[in-house]
Order: C-alpha cells, then structure tokens, then sequence
C-alpha cells in the first residue's frame, strides 16, 4: 500500500491487526499464518488469495513454475481444507509457465495447466478472478461447464486465445456477475456472440470490454453498440477494420445524453455557442467557442482551481439526480480500467468481506449506466475529422481517450499526381478540441505526437522513410504552424494529468526535439504556477488541480538514413517523378488580380492541389496557380467568387443529405476580402477559394483558424483552408535529395534532463522513454 491509513481510520478501528496486516510484508505471511487462529484468520486469505502471482513474489523462479504448478494443484490442493481453498480469489497465469523450462517442454506445460483448467472453479469456490492472457492453448469452452454451485467470476481475460470461443460461452452461470471482460485477439465471429450470449441478459454486471482485433467492422460494432448501450464505461476497440460511420453512434448509444458543458465556467474556460441550429454530417453541430478575456493572462492562477463541489437548494437531497450532470471536479484519481488496477481492486473488496476491514478501494468497478468514460480507438480508420467529431459530440463525458494516429491527409490530395500515396497521419490542429470547455472531463490522453509537436507522421510512394521525415519537419510543419498556429500545451487543459505520445520518430532533425524540450519546459512552468497558485489561494490548496505529472513518450522503430532504391538512384528525373503534371501548369496568372499580366489560361495549381486536366478545360473561368500565387503582391483576386461578390462573405446552402439535423439550411461563409492582408494563411486561403473543388466543407472557425487570421464566429471552407498542409512538389524534390543529418530523439530528451535536473526549471513529474517494437 502506498497511502498510509488515517487517523479516523486508526481509531475507528478496534482491532490493531486489522489496521497493520495489509502493511505486513509478503514474506512474513506464512510465519504470521503460524502464530495463532487470530493470526491465520488475518493473513491466510491474503497468502491464498491470488496463490500464482503469491508464490513469485516469494521467490520462485521462472524456470521451477511447471513443478510447482503440479504440486500444487496434485499434492496441495488435494490435502487442502475447502475452507483454504474457498480463500483463492485470483488465477493469474499471464507470466506463469510462459516458457520451456528445465525437464519441461512447452508442450508440457501446456498439458498440466490445461488438464486443470477445466476443473479451477470446483477447485477454487471463491474464484473471482481468471486471467489466462498469454496462454493460448487453454480452451475457454471447457469453464462453460463448470459445477453451478461455484462462485461466478467477476474478471475473465481470455485475450490472445487461441481458441474460436462457442457462440453460447457467456450464458453459463459462471459468467453472470462478470465486471471485466477481455476477448481480444481471439478467432470467431463477434456478431455471432453478441447474438448468442455476449449481451445485456447474460453479462449484466459487465462494465469493462476489451475487443482488440477481432476484425470488426462497423456493422458488428454497431450491434455490440446498441446491445450494451450506456452499460459500459470502458470500451476498448482497437485495431479492428472501423471507419467514421461508427463515432456518430459510439455518441448516440454509448455515450450519457446529459452534457458536461457548461456556462459555469466561462470566466476561466471559455464557453460553447450555437447560434443556430445547424451542422454538417462530416462536423457535426456548428459550435462556437466564446473566449474568455482572461484566456490570454499567462499567470491568471484562477484556471489552476478545481471545480467548485455541488450544492443543492433542498435539504433532503444530498446526491445530484440523473438530469443534474455536473463535471468531475478534477482531483479525484481517475478510475483506472487496466486488467491490474481492476483485479486489484476486485481483490481488495473480496479481502474487506472475510477479514471485515474496510476496504480502502481507489474506485468503483461496478458502477454503470452512466455511460463511456474510457474509449480505445487505436488502430483503426479513422479520420481527423471524425475523431473531431466524437470529441465535440461526445457532451464532455470521456475521462481517458486513445488514438494513436488517424488520417488527417486533405481529400484534393488525390486529384496530384506529384502527391500520389501520399498519407497524413496525426492531430496538428486539433489542440483547442482538448480544452476544458469542450473536453470537460478528459483527465488521461494517448494520442499522436503532432498534437504537441505539429509534425505529422507521413508515407509516399517513391519516398524514402527518411525523405519523409525531412519533409514532415519541414515545408509541412511550416504549412501546419501557418494554418495552426496552436499546438496542445500543458496548460491547455490544466486538468489532464497524464500524457501518451505515439509514434515519435527514433530520430529527428531537430523540430521534433525542439518542442518535445520546449514542452516539457513549458510543464515545468505549469509546475511552479500550480505550487504558487497553492500559496496564494490559503486555505484551498486541496482545492488546486495538479496539472499534468506523467508524461510518456512513446518512440518508433528507427530506420534507415540510407536512401531507399528510387531516390539514391542517379538516373532518376525527381522533376518528372514527384511532378509529372508540370507540363500542364499555366504560367499565366493575369486573371486573378488587378496587377497582373498574361493570358489566364491556368489550371490546378499545388495551391489548390488540383491537376485535373479535363475538370479544367470544363471550367469556364480559370483556376489558379502556385506560380501566381507567389506572385500575387497587390490587388484584389479577379475570379470567382471575388468576381461576382464584393463582400467578404459567400451564401453556402447546405442540403439535406450533408446537414446534420436533416434539414436544409444556409450560412455566410467567410472568402476575405480577395487582396493581400497581414495574415499569409487567410492569404492563401482565400487564393484556394478560387478553385471550386476546394469550396467545400464548410464550418465554424475554431481557436486555431481565429490566430491564423479569420473573424470570429464566422464560417469557413474547410476543404480550401485544410489544403494547405500539403507540400508543393519542389519541396517534395528538396526533401528527397535533402542529406540534412538526423539526431538521436531518446539521447536528446535524456540530456535535456541531465541539463535540467537539480534546477528550478526541472520538471520532478514522471517521464517515460519507451521504445516500441
């Protein structure tokens, strides 16, 4: 135990050894099981409780598991009191027996726990919890038959089996009172048992599921969806074959209606405005974010202040009803859904029924109907901007959220050739959809770097992984910073107290180092904000969040500096390779702006990321090009919509079928005034509105659009604001001939904390360095 007990706790308590056994060692328990019955009474259920993670911490090595295993289950268990063995709580064989050892075969040790398995509950009465992860030979089947008379489990990890389980597996009594659940990784059809027994009627105790890669596409995930309902509040569903469709209904069915948005908060948060009842099926509704006017005060210490507790006008109402959703405060721990903290947990509470000490639980497993709080969306096919979409829609409610990368690669990229294969991954501009006013509960996080660092991870045919590289660190991180300028900082969400980068690359060029450092600088500053903000507000420093104190860095695997086939290649043209369509660019812009000279025959620019040949010869006015973009210095843009409208706004109607109530609907949408501004992205914005294929998408202006130049609360086009992450094609050819040497990110971060430590600029919260396969 890492919290020692409380003074209450201390006297509240009339028998000593109630209060000082769960701090007794775990190697003095077999001597104090011998000192008397007061003694067994105390410490035998905690020495039978989970006896195969017991005797590991009592010295048993790796290599004498299967001969231990066989005694035990032979020889001990046999002689053993039913009373004894009723104290076994937990089976925990996910690092037991895991490898050939000794006299043993693998094949053996598959045999011995495999001819037990099936008999585990009539062995053990009181089981609750089994977790099998890592033994793929174990059949699940056979506990289906298990003698009615046995306790049913509460925990049950059969990830990695391999094994189809039985379409009616879960309707055995065994299985009635199952808290957590994990199928992950299992062969067999998902659909089949949901329709079977994986439902409401047979797992109604159930809160927890885990169903990584079971191939589910989005109809399998919709039936498990409106099966299980608000039931869960955790549901992890990573890496399965899952596309956008599916978010809107993770909101719809699994997802509390009641709101955690609120006006309560404005002066330090900011607050959500819908001026009309309108929204798009690919943005859902369009929300406003009204800003504080303390949101620019670097040291306004106000944000640092959890939540006010809830009060009631009626005496008699001491807890909130189910219409009155009001937020987490933000300094309770957050409930931990992980198969060890909820095993913990399990066996903490089944410890406080037979030695009657009160249980000290850090949360509550069993609690449901309230809907998802944790959602897992790794590995799947997602977009950014759906990803987008479930946040906004998702009313505040998720507490922890995973997805390590989803594609964010505008869709005009597929009209240029010079960009063909290419991949986006990342949230460069996502950032503001983490704040507290729209994210209002969100206390945990796992997602991609480019978040923090605005690099996006990016493939493409003919690229080298390290041409790649330079080019996401540099033309489009340049693009990113233009268009979205706010990356996520500490102190974009003071509440969010832990952090999970992914897929950051082994090496860098520098970029990625630089904000990797400059975050965790700036983390330290949250740090002596929070600990001033502690002594200013007297007699509430319980009442002060803690800000962000676990950060983990994931790194991926390193490769190759070395120029792939194509681009060490000297016979390779790059200017026909990455833009083969450059003989059709116009290099007439005339047309465009005042001050222009030529014919005004272009066609797609890179701006506009269109090369279209035949769209173009359809069009009746020209389109723009990257060449007259560069060269537009002065005058106002000559084409359409600058032609025919002389206000900075556009009327866009919306029809049924894209809007997201059903219904008809139109907004102003802002085009800027078609000259030259002190804003180079609302420049190229309004460049890009030229081409008709960009005019599309339309949506509110975010944080990110308003420092980039655009008004508040206005509408923009999406699909011509978002073409500008795309690289133009001499960037593309700098990139791949570019030798620019890379940096170490793991040794880089390890001597920025060497430089730091024992300064008033370290950061004393815990950071992780984890290389993945």
């Amino acid at each position: 135990m890492e919290i020692l007990p409380s003074y209450e706790d201390a006297i509240a308590n009339p028998d000593w050894l109630d209060l000082v056994a769960p701090y007794v060692p775990v190697v003095d328990w077999p001597r104090c099981c011998l000192i008397d019955r007061r003694f067994y009474r105390q410490f035998a259920p905690r020495l039978w409780q989970d006896p195969v993670v017991t005797i590991r911490r009592l010295g048993l090595h790796p290599n004498d598991d299967l001969a231990w295993y066989r005694r035990f289950i032979n020889k001990h268990i046999k002689s053993a009191r039913p009373e004894t063995r009723s104290y076994v709580r937990s089976l925990d064989f996910r690092d037991f027996a895991s490898r050939a050892s000794g006299l043993y075969s693998s094949e053996a040790s598959e045999r011995a726990i495999s001819e037990s398995f099936k008999h585990l509950p009539q062995m053990f009465p009181g089981l609750i919890c089994l977790l099998v992860d890592g033994h793929p030979e174990l059949d699940p089947g056979a506990l289906a038959t298990a003698a009615s008379g046995s306790q049913a489990l509460q925990l049950l990890d059969l990830a990695h089996c391999r094994h189809e389980l039985t379409p009616k597996l879960f309707g055995s009594q065994l299985f009635r009172d199952l808290v957590y659940l994990d199928i992950s990784f299992i062969p067999g059809s998902v659909r089949t048992a949901i329709q079977s027994s994986l439902n409401r009627s047979s797992l109604p105790e159930l809160r927890v599921l885990k169903a990584q890669g079971r191939e589910m596409d989005n109809a399998t995930a919709s039936l498990l969806l409106q099966t299980f309902r608000r039931q869960l509040w955790s549901l992890d569903l990573s890496h399965n074959k899952l596309g956008d469709e599916i978010l809107d209904e993770i909101v719809e069915y699994s997802v509390s209606h009641f709101t955690f948005h609120t006006e309560a908060h404005i002066e330090k948060e900011g607050k959500l405005v819908l001026p009309k009842n309108i929204g798009s099926r690919k943005y859902g509704p369009f929300e406003f974010i009204e800003e504080s006017k303390n949101i620019s005060r670097s040291q306004f210490l106000e944000k640092y202040l959890a939540d006010s507790p809830f009060y009631s006008q009626r005496e008699d109402q001491m807890e909130l009803q189910e219409w009155q959703a009001v937020r987490p405060d933000g300094l309770d721990p957050l409930r931990h859904d992980d198969v060890d903290a909820v095993k913990e947990l399990l066996l903490d509470e089944a410890m406080s029924a037979v030695v009657g000490s009160p249980s000290l639980l850090r949360g509550q497993p069993h609690l449901g109907g309230g809907g998802l709080t944790h959602l897992y969306l790794n590995g799947n096919r997602f977009t950014v901007s759906g990803i987008e979409r479930l946040i906004r829609t998702s009313r505040g409610r998720l507490e922890h959220f995973e997805c390590e990368s989803c594609l964010c690669t505008p869709f005009n990229s597929q009209l240029s050739p010079h960009l063909k294969g290419l991949r986006i991954l990342g949230f460069p501009g996502s950032a503001p959809l983490f704040r507290p006013v729209v994210s209002s509960a969100l206390r945990s996080l796992r997602v991609h770097h480019s978040l923090v660092t605005q690099v996006p991870s990016i493939t493409m045919d003919g690229l080298s992984r390290a041409s790649a590289a330079r080019l996401a660190e540099g033309q489009v991180l340049k693009n990113i910073h233009r268009i979205y300028p706010l990356a996520f900082k500490p102190d974009t969400n003071p509440r969010i107290t832990s952090l999970t980068l992914t897929n950051i690359p082994a090496r860098s060029t520098g970029p990625i180092i630089e904000r990797l450092t400059q975050f965790l600088d700036l983390a330290s500053t949250q740090q002596k904000f929070v600990r001033h903000a502690r002594t200013i507000f007297t007699g509430r420093s319980s009442s002060v969040l803690r800000g962000l104190r676990h950060i983990r860095l994931e790194l991926a695997p390193d490769f190759s500096d070395a120029a792939d086939a194509i681009s060490a290649s000297a016979d390779v043209d790059f200017d026909k390779l990455l833009d083969p369509a450059e003989d059709d660019f116009g290099t007439s812009t005339s047309s465009f702006f005042d001050d222009g000279e030529g014919d005004g025959n272009g066609s797609f620019g890179v701006t506009s990321r269109s090369t279209n040949s035949s769209r173009t010869r359809g069009n009746k006015k020209p389109i723009p090009d990257a060449e007259g973009y560069a060269r537009w210095t002065s005058g106002r843009l000559k084409s359409y919509p600058y032609s025919d409208v002389s206000s900075e706004f556009l009327t866009r109607h919306v029809d049924a079928a894209h809007s997201w109530t059903g219904n008809v609907f139109s907004v102003p949408v802002w085009i800027g005034p078609g000259t030259i501004g002190p804003h180079a992205a609302a420049n190229e914005y309004m460049w890009n509105v030229q081409d008709a294929n960009l005019r599309t998408d339309v949506g509110p202006a975010t944080p990110n659009h308003v420092a980039a130049g655009v008004p508040s609360f206005s509408y923009i086009f999406y699909g011509a604001w978002d073409a500008m992450i795309l690289p133009r094609p001499s960037s593309i050819r700098e990139a791949a001939q570019s030798s620019t040497p890379f940096r170490d990110v793991a040794a880089a971060i390890k001597e920025y904390r060497l430089r730091t430590r024992g300064t008033a600029d370290h950061w004393d919260g815990k950071l992780e360095l984890v290389r993945m396969g």
